[in-house]
C-alpha cells in the first residue's frame, strides 16, 4: 500500500524490514557481562543437557530471563517482550532466545542439588567482582514479603500490616551496605518466622562471602533478635547492633534507669548506656536505652509526672552510644535495596507451583542485582542509580540492525553518541575478565 500518511497527510508512513528495538541501550550491560565472563560462567554453571538441534541452549534460556528482567518484566508472560526481538538477540549475543514458556520449562525442571549448585557457582562469581573493590563491608539482616495469589508450594498466612490473610513466600536477605552486594537470599514458606534458621544462614553467608572479605557489624530489626541470633554473632566475632523486643520486663528495666544515666540523644530523644541481664540471656549485654518524653493531656494532676515512649537497642559495637544510635538509624538504606530489588528487579514476581522452581528465579534476580550493581560501579560510575532510572534514560534507545558489505551493524539512535554513549562503551569494553585462578581465592 503506498501513500499512507496521518496529520492530514503532513507526516507519510513508509514501512522497514528491518529489525527495530525500542532496548538498544542494554548493549552496554550484556557487553559488560561478557566482558567480565559472565557468560562463560552461566555455561559452566547450567550444562546444557539438551540434545535437539531445535532446542533453545540453556544459557541462551538464561539471558532471555535476564533481558526480561532489565525491560521491566516481572512475571513469565513478560518475556514475550524480549522473545521476537531481532535486535535484543542480537545484543545478548544468543543462536535464539527462549520464549514463555522455555523460559518456565528451564526453572522447573531444575532440581534441588542442580538449583542450588547453579546459584553458588553464579553468586561466588559476583562474590570476586566484589572483593575487588571491598575487603570489608556492613551486614543488613531482613526479611520481606512477597505476596501470592495462588496455590504455589510453600505459600502460608504470615504477618501483613494492611493485608490480613494474606498468603505469601517469606524470604530472608543478607545486603552489604556500602558495596549495595546481595551475598545470600532464602526463599521460606509464608508462616515461616525470621528467627528461623538463624544460625544457618549466618554461617551459608559468612562461607559464600571470599576469605579475605570481613564484616564489620552487623545490624538488623526486632525480628532478628533473639538468644540464638546473638550467640552466633558473638561465637562468629561479628559486632552487632539489634533492636530489643520491649516485653513488659525490659520496659519496667527501662522505666528503672536512674535519672542520672540519661543523656541527651537530640532534640526528642535520650540515650542511656547499661549492662543488663536480660530474661533469656546467657550472660550481660550492653544496652542502649532510648526514651521520648510523652506530653499528658490530662487535667487536674496535682504533680506533673512525665511518661515516655521507650526503645532499647543490644550491641556489642565498641562505639559511643549516640554514635551508636546513629549508625544503627543509617540502616534504613536498606529498605531502598529492598523495594529497588521487589519492584525494580520483579522480584516479588515470577512465581512458579513448584517451591524450588520459585527459588531459582528468585535467586538469579539477586545475582542480577549484583551484576547491576558492579554495572553501575564500573560502567555508569554511579551506584546510587536505580534500575528503574537507568532503564528509562540508559536501555531505552532506539535501535535498527543494518548491514555494511558483510557485517551486521547496531546502529543506535544518538545524534551525538561522543557526549556520553562512546564514553560508557569504552567502560563496557575495558571490563575485565575474571579467570578460574581468582575464583580459587573464594570460600
Amino acid at each position: 500500500m503506498h501513500g499512507q500518511s496521518i496529520r492530514k497527510g503532513e507526516l507519510s508512513i513508509e514501512y522497514t524490514s528491518k529489525p527495530l528495538s525500542g532496548w538498544g541501550g542494554l548493549a552496554l550491560f550484556f557487553e559488560y557481562i561478557e566482558q567480565i565472563g559472565f557468560v562463560q560462567t552461566i555455561r559452566q554453571a547450567l550444562i546444557n543437557g539438551k540434545t535437539s538441534h531445535n532446542q533453545v541452549q540453556t544459557t541462551d534460556v538464561v539471558l532471555t530471563f535476564l533481558a526480561t528482567v532489565l525491560v521491566g518484566g516481572n512475571r513469565f508472560a513478560h518475556v514475550q517482550r524480549v522473545c521476537q526481538d531481532e535486535v535484543i538477540r542480537r545484543i545478548v549475543g544468543a543462536e535464539r532466545l527462549g520464549s514463555e514458556d522455555t523460559v518456565r520449562r528451564l526453572f522447573l525442571g531444575l532440581s534441588r542439588s542442580q538449583s542450588e549448585d547453579a546459584y553458588s557457582e553464579l553468586q561466588r562469581f559476583t562474590s570476586e567482582l566484589l572483593i575487588r573493590n571491598f575487603e570489608q563491608d556492613v551486614l543488613d539482616l531482613d526479611s520481606t514479603i512477597l505476596e501470592r495469589y495462588g496455590h504455589q508450594e510453600g505459600v502460608g498466612k504470615g504477618y501483613h500490616a494492611s493485608r490480613r490473610g494474606q498468603t505469601s513466600h517469606h524470604p530472608l536477605l543478607g545486603m552489604l551496605a556500602k558495596s549495595k552486594h546481595i551475598p545470600l537470599v532464602w526463599l521460606r514458606a509464608g508462616g515461616a518466622s525470621t528467627l528461623r534458621g538463624a544460625a544457618q544462614f549466618v554461617e551459608e553467608l559468612l562461607a559464600r562471602l571470599p576469605a579475605r572479605f570481613r564484616i564489620t557489624a552487623v545490624r538488623a530489626d526486632s525480628g532478628f533478635y533473639s538468644e540464638e541470633y546473638l550467640r552466633v554473632f558473638e561465637q562468629k566475632d561479628l559486632p552487632y547492633i539489634i533492636p530489643i523486643r520491649m516485653h513488659a520486663p525490659m520496659r519496667r528495666f527501662v522505666a528503672g534507669i536512674a535519672q542520672n544515666q540519661w543523656t541527651r540523644l537530640n532534640d526528642d530523644h535520650e540515650i542511656a548506656d547499661v549492662m543488663h541481664t536480660a530474661p533469656g540471656w546467657a550472660h550481660a549485654r550492653r544496652v542502649l536505652a532510648i526514651r521520648r518524653a510523652i506530653l499528658s493531656d490530662e487535667k487536674g494532676r496535682l504533680f506533673e509526672v512525665p511518661s515516655y515512649e521507650t526503645s532499647a537497642l543490644v550491641t556489642t559495637l565498641d562505639l559511643p552510644a549516640v554514635e551508636c544510635s546513629h549508625f544503627y538509624d543509617q540502616r534504613g538504606e536498606c529498605e531502598n535495596t529492598i523495594k529497588e530489588f521487589k519492584n525494580d528487579f520483579g522480584a516479588r514476581g515470577f512465581s512458579l507451583h513448584s517451591f524450588t522452581s520459585t527459588e531459582a528465579a528468585f535467586r538469579l534476580i539477586s545475582v542480577l542485582f549484583n551484576l547491576v550493581t558492579e554495572f553501575k560501579r564500573h560502567v555508569l560510575q554511579n551506584t546510587s542509580l536505580t534500575l528503574n532510572t537507568i532503564r528509562s534514560t540508559v536501555f531505552v534507545l532506539g535501535a535498527v540492525l543494518g548491514r555494511s558489505a558483510r557485517k551486521i551493524i547496531l546502529r543506535l539512535g544518538i545524534r551525538h553518541p561522543e557526549t556520553r554513549f562512546e564514553g560508557l562503551l569504552r567502560r563496557a569494553n575495558s571490563a575485565t575478565y575474571l579467570t578460574a585462578p581468582q575464583f580459587g581465592n573464594s570460600s
